[in-house]
């Protein structure tokens, strides 16, 4: 058998000259590769029951109808409190940059980003992304930017969640990082007007099918001749012969980015991307054709965008968050996988038990047939007041007699004691004592005993396994804006003072600036040109913004400790700035120290205090020892301020005073309770 090379390049995405249908045969076996995949991991199989309980539908057969069906779901309580509980972050905006060129401008992006977090509802979609990994193992986010109104309203950033179904890799390697697979598809559905809009040269392959919702486990197929059943006389149908369901109006779409290695190999460059587009660009000889990765959008029946991504952070997507991640399970595991059967078990109980208190309320009696009637006895109640029943004495003493001991619908101590002891184990499988302490610490705000509380090893874990998606999560957000988001909608959020920065040089038209480092701008009235195209200048200018998440800070778990932490070692002596303070605070916009170290910035601190000092002595001010000036203390000829000055002797804590102020102290009664 001739070797035409069919089998070694069977993995390989075929190029994008070739006709679609080879492309489409490719999507289908790489989609079906990451199906195979997700079947295969051991998680695959909490997918049905996690949804049946959040649901509402308890586990196991139904019972029949004369049985009780309460249902305390426990569990889906437990998944509400541990979601709600990491899903309240804190904002973040704090990017940064080493650079003093771009310094000014990772100030602009933390006054955008933080209007952006709040404005979007950031937080909102990262909780669905925890609520998805809930029950489907792994709930992913997907920054993008897109319009309203198939495309004609404002743009902006948003985040769309998506399950573990819908998003499937191909050849993903050991270490289990999805930005390494060699393609990551995600599965997605839209209405038909809106996939009309948005490829209305493909409206005659754009077909609504009747595939199943995101959460299936096979792939979506096509209902055959669905279309045409419509096209000819299905819609003028009555209702009874014909009614169409909600997956008759949604068509699949198929996102597939490919690691595409295929180079130019020919001697002239190549444009690459729709011209006009912030994603085009040439390719020289030699170079990679998608050094972005390469995008092929698809249906099921034709491919409508097969060319460079668009995004020109080049990575995927696609952003993964887990609530119990393992090295060898690179989708983790579900909330429900260890409480399902608790939830049964406590199901069971509260049943057995509401149908023994049904039972002493309706008391399935035996009567004697001699002595009363069928008709007499289906009217009997004795729970009715002053009900009389009569029946032939000299025959029988008791006409109604109780079937079974009345021992059998007593419920004992033990079972409400047992039912108990699962519940409590459902808790703490769950860490539910540390969630509770830790939202309660947050809503405290000053209390550091129940900040300290709330550390537990568990939603400590939870919450630092947040943060390399939190930061992966900036990081494609700040390229993002700078690609996508017009100039005029950035003034409106900073203010048009923000806007004139140094580093938008001379063409305040676009947040990109018009050189790199290094390179001679001219001057306002003789401007030279960049000899780097826009793109290559966007990313020199996104890749100098760093984003830094101080470890087991998301959720403030250590925040209030370092905060009374570092005012401690200043007041000790130890050599800390005020912008480390400031940021440890969480103050906006605080400003920038010079210095690449905390020791080089209170250095420079200092030297700008005493050339300020010497400025302000015309003023008749004078400096005090904490850094501040003190008007009050000058004009009283240098006289101390009221006041206890403080010890340093005690661990420092948030105290209120009776007038509502706050205060830190280091006192006796301040650190401890006395």
């Amino acid at each position: 058998m001739p070797d035409d090379g069919t089998k070694l390049h069977s993995w390989q995405c075929p190029p994008a000259a070739v006709p679609d249908d080879r492309k489409l045969g490719w999507l289908n076996e790489a989609t079906e590769s990451g199906m195979n995949w997700l079947k295969s991991q051991r998680g695959h199989s909490d997918f049905r029951q996690a949804l049946d309980i959040i649901s509402g539908r308890a586990a196991g057969p139904d019972p029949p109808k004369y049985r009780s069906r309460v249902n305390s779901n426990h569990l889906k309580r437990n998944i509400r409190e541990v979601t709600g509980t990491l899903g309240k972050l804190r904002p973040l905006w704090g990017y940064s940059s080493d650079n003093p060129a771009f310094a000014p401008n990772a100030n602009l992006f933390n006054l955008y980003v933080r209007a952006w977090y709040l404005e979007t509802f950031a937080d909102v979609k990262i909780k669905e992304a925890l609520q998805y990994a809930a029950a489907t193992c792994t709930g992913w986010i997907r920054p993008l930017y897109s319009r309203d109104l198939g495309g004609q309203g404002r743009g902006s950033v948003r985040l769309l969640s998506y399950g573990a179904p819908c998003v499937l890799p191909c050849q993903l390697p050991p270490s289990g990082d999805y930005q390494q697979a060699y393609a990551m598809t995600i599965l997605d559905e839209m209405p038909i007007y809106m996939a009309h809009s948005m490829f209305p040269k493909y409206q005659s392959f754009l077909r609504p099918t009747s595939s199943l919702y995101w959460y299936s486990n096979e792939i979506r197929k096509s209902s055959q001749g669905n279309i045409w059943s419509r096209l000819f006389g299905g819609w003028g149908k009555s209702p009874s012969q014909y009614t169409p369901g909600i997956a008759d109006l949604m068509i699949p779409i198929r996102y597939t980015y490919v690691i595409d290695l295929t180079r130019n190999t020919t001697s002239s460059e190549i444009p690459m991307g729709e011209p006009g587009t912030a994603w085009s660009y040439r390719v020289k000889p030699g170079d990679l054709l998608y050094p972005l990765r390469r995008l092929i959008i698809s249906s099921e029946s034709c491919v409508m965008y097969d060319d460079t991504s668009f995004d020109m952070h080049g990575r995927f997507p696609g952003i993964p968050f887990t609530l119990d991640h393992w090295p060898w399970e690179p989708m983790g595991f579900s909330m429900v996988r260890d409480g399902f059967e608790l939830q049964a078990a406590m199901t069971e109980l509260e049943r057995g038990t509401m149908d023994k208190e049904r039972a002493k309320l309706d008391l399935p009696l035996a009567y004697d047939i001699n002595a009363v009637t069928k008709k007499e006895a289906q009217q009997f109640d004795p729970m009715q007041p002053r009900v009389r029943a009569g029946f032939d004495g000299s025959q029988v003493q008791e006409p109604f007699k109780m079937p079974v001991p009345p021992e059998v619908y007593r419920t004992d101590e033990a079972t409400l004691k047992f039912y108990d002891l699962l519940k409590n184990a459902m808790d703490e499988q769950h860490a539910i004592k540390d969630v509770v302490a830790l939202a309660k610490a947050r809503m405290a705000g000053d209390d550091l005993e129940k900040l300290l509380e709330a550390n537990g090893p568990i939603i400590e874990d939870m919450s630092r396994s947040m943060e390399p998606p939190m930061r992966e999560l900036a990081d494609q957000i700040k390229y993002l804006v700078l690609q996508y988001v017009p100039p005029a909608r950035v003034m409106q959020v900073v203010g048009e003072d923000n806007m004139t920065l140094t580093p938008f040089d001379y063409n305040p038209d676009t947040m990109i600036p018009s050189h790199l480092p290094g390179e001679n701008p001219g001057t306002k009235d003789e401007p030279k040109k960049s000899a780097a195209a826009r793109n290559e200048r966007a990313r020199a200018f996104a890749d100098q913004l760093r984003f830094v998440i101080t470890p087991r800070s998301l959720h403030e778990m250590t925040q209030l400790v370092m905060r009374l932490g570092l005012i401690q070692l200043k007041k000790a002596g130890v050599q800390i700035d005020s912008e480390t303070i400031a940021n440890a605070w969480s103050v906006p916009n605080y400003g920038n120290i010079p210095g690449s170290t905390v020791q080089e910035k209170f250095k420079n601190e200092q030297e700008q205090n005493l050339l300020f000092a010497e400025r302000m002595k015309e003023l008749g001010m004078s400096l005090t020892d904490q850094g501040q000036f003190n008007m009050a203390g000058a004009q009283a000829g240098g006289k101390q301020q009221e006041g206890r000055p403080p010890s340093g002797q005690e661990e420092p804590s948030l105290k209120t005073k009776p007038d509502g102020r706050g205060f830190i102290s280091e006192s006796e009664g301040g650190g401890r309770v006395v």
